[in-house]
């Protein structure tokens, strides 16, 4: 049974593919896109570990959080999507959708990095008798323990913004973006194009992330 409309052949879906990709609106879609998640990622993880960090040192600001977390957590992404758009522009909805879903992620592997257990208590308190205090023990204790879960949390938290910041696209529609193309193309029922950007979508998220994971692991090396 031919039914190229409900799934195109693999040929087809990589024709278009080659196709879509010699044209300037895909590069400009796709790069705006990479802003998106760009911005996304470094605005929860700079939240995210100034806000672990508190948490983890006081008990009251960690009880604080706790509860808007959770909601965040159980709160579908569609809803953050639907709700932002009455408050911004549609270029910044996916950012501000992507944030809002990463922040308990980055927050929670921050906390626990920082987190005083009995471990990183006896490493304080023996710099604290070689004179590393404050600022010093910061960061040549605390922060090199806290990294391989800080890291771990980042390298999570920008696989999850790529998804995020696609489907704030597909519903906020901006002028440049890979899900408004995704949008019009399942308006218009071409379905191998969707198919297609959603392929080079997969494929450009990977290599970010491939690239994100070197450079974290050459970072976690030096930090311990």
């Amino acid at each position: 049974m031919k039914a190229p409309l409900i799934l195109p052949y693999p040929h087809t879906v990589l024709l278009r593919l080659f196709e879509l990709t010699g044209t300037v609106v895909f590069w400009k879609s796709f790069l705006f896109t990479f802003l998106r998640v760009l911005y996304a990622f470094i605005i929860s993880l700079v939240i995210g570990f100034f806000a672990g960090l508190l948490a983890a040192d006081f008990p009251a600001i960690k009880s604080f959080l706790r509860f808007p977390l959770a909601v965040i957590r159980i709160t579908p992404v569609v809803a953050f999507i639907l709700i932002t758009l009455f408050w911004f522009k549609s270029g910044m909805v996916p950012v501000v959708a992507g944030v809002l879903m990463s922040l308990p992620v980055m927050i929670t592997a921050c906390e626990k990095g920082f987190e005083k257990n009995p471990e990183n208590m006896e490493k304080l308190f023996k710099a604290g008798c070689y004179g590393f205090t404050g600022f010093k023990a910061f960061r040549y204790i605390r922060l090199p323990s806290a990294s391989p879960s800080i890291i771990a949390g980042a390298e999570s938290v920008f696989g999850l913004c790529w998804k995020v910041v696609a489907a704030g696209e597909v519903l906020s529609v901006p002028r440049y973006a890979t899900g408004t193309l995704m949008q019009k193309a399942q308006v218009h029922l071409e379905t191998a194009d969707v198919l297609a950007i959603t392929c080079a979508l997969i494929i450009f998220s990977s290599l970010c992330q491939w690239g994100i994971k070197k450079i974290s692991s050459k970072k976690l090396q030096k930090a311990l």
